[in-house]
């Protein structure tokens, strides 16, 4: 070969060795800026059939550096405010009878050993031939189930894990392969199931028809609202990472709290946990504050199904009782009889008709139960004997703040009020005083007798009709430290979500949702009352699963994550950012 054609070659190689290495950084960089910043491309404007790729800082570039006018602003990358609120309007509202995103489920199993137990229960379980799983919500149904002991007729049956028809749905379904059955001392028999095959789900599509932000009102104007896998509301402020959940009709901005970090998970997206309650035996209890004006309501002899017992335990049954108004507990008296249910229930309904369901005979309850009817060995028809409100609106009067309330108040104090940014402003002079909605509305029931059941307007509105709302109807509800635009009985601008504001992001009850931005993969409390039941005698509120989706808590029995949500003022700036987890918005001042 010539020295000639040798050159040729050469700058042939070296010219393709370019276009490679061209064509492998051309590469990487589009990798990083599909996984890094997800606005850039999914939310960008079109332009001639052109994607266009805004340069960092894009708000400040344009002239836009307060908060509330550049999350609008960034929705679409537009140059106008009136253009950027003609786009948001033009989505409409989010399709409220669905999760957002859409998401498809598809079911996985696994086989499971332990011989400790991988369900443990005193109780029966609910126990069916087959099962059904839903794929738009993620969940299984029992088909064809009975509630009853474990026995060896039903290996092979499926299982949610509890007891009662409220077992019938869940996210994860266990068929029965092996179990034991142990009696202690105490004559109480316990089940474990010890081999099963689990079902469980897993998302395999996640379809982004609702994300960003839409339109609609709340009780000071028109608020626009994140909905869906949103990827471009995080804010930095005070040393903490917060999600954006709306801008208020004021022009405020509404945060909540997610960690020290944007790759923050679980709970490390709250502050700790916490009882929203420290009692629940009464409707006064979904309270975020209350009023305790109690009496004695013995004679309303208001009939109910109760079933928060075990059908295997032995209880104490008398023919009197008595009641201590410090303590505020009842307390059995006179002659007793003790035995399961099913074992005494003729003779504890003729003659013995008292009973916390306690397996002390010197035990006390803040609910006593007058039994007057034997359905079966795990419910009793009864009459609920309580100390508690002598009326709804004594219920509202907010003289007494929650458990919950304490923890948050605390927590503002601690890291808010006594914090100072490097201008010496406390943090607590950035934010805003808005409304948080306890919505008490009575959707049925009284809302302080504990039969019939009680159940609040979150509940009609999220659960049969798939509407929720941001404004807050009643005042007594409107928590706010100012009597200018609410109840004025809050001592610091610091609450929760609503159950609302929970759907409009893209939530619902009973549907798996693992890709909105509001799930963490950890349970915490929403601000709304559910409902409170006879048959447990305990008070819910609505709040946000480990797996996505709204449900509802006993507002002492259960502890959950704390997450806090504040309001910034519609004059706070920042300094940079995109929102986006790499690049977050900096909040810079106030002038």
């Amino acid at each position: 070969m010539n020295l000639k054609k040798m050159k040729k070659n050469n700058k042939k190689k070296l010219i393709y060795c370019f276009l490679g290495l061209f064509i492998i950084i051309s590469i990487s960089i589009s990798i990083f800026l599909l996984s890094d910043s997800y606005a850039l491309f999914s939310l960008s404007k079109e332009v001639d059939g052109k994607i266009t790729v805004p340069e960092n800082n894009y708000c400040l570039n344009h002239g836009f550096d307060r908060l509330s006018d550049c999350i609008l602003i960034m929705e679409n990358y537009s140059t106008t405010m009136e253009d950027a609120k003609s786009y948001i309007t033009s989505k409409g509202e989010g399709k409220f009878d669905q999760i957002a995103p859409t998401i498809t489920y598809r079911e996985t199993t696994s086989e499971m050993n332990n011989n400790n137990g991988i369900i443990t229960t005193t109780n029966h379980f609910t126990l069916g031939t087959g099962y059904t799983f839903n794929s738009s919500t993620g969940l299984f149904t029992l088909t064809n189930y009975t509630n009853d002991d474990l026995t060896d007729k039903y290996i092979g049956y499926y299982t949610c894990g509890g007891s009662t028809s409220t077992y019938a749905s869940c996210t994860d379904m266990y068929q029965i392969k092996n179990y034991i059955v142990t009696t202690d001392s105490n004559g109480t028999t316990t089940y474990r199931i010890t081999s099963a095959i689990k079902h469980t789900y897993r998302a395999v599509d996640a379809l982004d028809s609702e994300i960003g932000l839409y339109k609609t009102k709340d009780d000071v104007g028109e608020t626009y609202y994140y909905r869906g896998n949103v990827k471009n509301n995080y804010v930095s402020f005070a040393g903490y990472i917060w999600r954006i959940v709306r801008v208020n009709g004021n022009g405020s901005v509404r945060l909540i709290y997610s960690g020290t970090s944007t790759s923050d998970t679980g709970s490390k997206t709250t502050i700790g946990t916490s009882a929203f309650n420290d009692n629940e035996q009464d409707p006064t209890y979904v309270g975020y504050m209350y009023s305790e004006n109690k009496d004695l309501n013995i004679d309303q002899n208001l009939s109910s199904n109760y079933n928060s017992f075990s059908e295997n335990a032995k209880y104490y049954f008398s023919n009197a009782y008595t009641f201590d108004e410090q303590s505020e507990t009842f307390k059995l008296s006179g002659e007793t009889i003790y035995g399961t249910w099913t074992e005494v229930h003729e003779d504890a309904i003729a003659n013995y008709p008292y009973t916390c369901f306690g397996t002390s005979a010197t035990g006390s309850c803040t609910v006593l139960k007058k039994v007057i009817h034997y359905t079966n060995p795990y419910t009793a028809v009864v009459n609920l004997l309580s100390y508690s409100s002598t009326s709804y609106e004594e219920t509202l009067q907010n003289t007494t703040d929650s458990t919950i309330k304490k923890v948050l108040d605390t927590w503002y104090q601690n890291n808010l009020l006594n914090k100072k940014d490097s201008n010496n402003n406390s943090f607590a002079d950035y934010l805003s005083d808005e409304i948080f909605c306890n919505d008490r509305t009575i959707n049925t029931g009284t809302g302080y007798l504990l039969s019939p059941i009680t159940t609040y307007g979150p509940y009609q509105r999220l659960i049969t009709m798939n509407a929720p709302t941001l404004q807050c109807s009643q005042k007594s509800d409107q928590f706010t430290v100012s009597e200018l635009n609410g109840n004025g009985k809050l001592t610091y601008p610091i609450g929760l979500l609503t159950a609302d504001e929970v759907a409009a992001a893209g939530g619902r009850y009973s549907s798996v949702n693992t890709q909105f931005y509001l799930y963490t993969g950890n349970a915490y409390w929403t601000l709304s009352p559910y409902s409170f039941s006879p048959s447990t005698t305990n008070a819910y509120i609505s709040h946000i699963s480990a797996t996505g989706y709204l449900s509802a808590a006993g507002v002492s029995t259960d502890t959950l994550g704390v997450r806090p949500v504040i309001n910034l003022s519609k004059d706070v700036k920042i300094s940079g950012g995109d929102g986006t987890s790499s690049n977050p918005y900096i909040i810079d001042n106030i002038k």
